[in-house]
């Protein structure tokens, strides 16, 4: 079992409440999300083209990828839009609608910090 790799990333008053906040760390673009009173970080690259979801924007259920808008829950990594009209059929589509990975977060002495290892799926 490999250590547990936490890196700072940001200052807590650098992410205000509804906001999303873009960074990079050891070549992985991160997105940053303080979402209903959490802290989240998540991929940052939407994998329906490849847009970039770490400049997105919260909007009612999610972040949304600007590109195509492309929704996913900070909390799961999960595409709650487009996925909720498409049929669950479609295998096409399973490789774009597929939740983005997850990281888990903390908030020591006002820094945000991201653990790298054991991103979720």
């Amino acid at each position: 079992m490999s250590e547990e790799r936490w890196v700072e990333v940001a200052a807590l008053e650098a992410l205000p409440p509804g906001r999303v906040l873009a960074v990079e760390v050891n070549g992985r673009r991160i997105a940053l999300v303080h979402w209903r009173g959490g802290i989240y970080a998540l991929e940052g690259v939407c994998p329906h083209q490849g847009g970039p979801l770490s400049e997105g924007e919260l909007w009612g259920d999610g972040l949304e990828c600007p590109w195509h808008h492309f929704r996913y829950d900070p909390a799961t990594g999960r595409n709650v839009f487009p996925a909720n009209v498409y049929p669950d059929d479609l295998p096409g589509l399973a490789a774009q609608l597929r939740p983005v990975a997850t990281y888990r977060v903390r908030v020591r002495d006002g820094r945000i910090e991201v653990c790298l290892t054991g991103a979720n799926r």
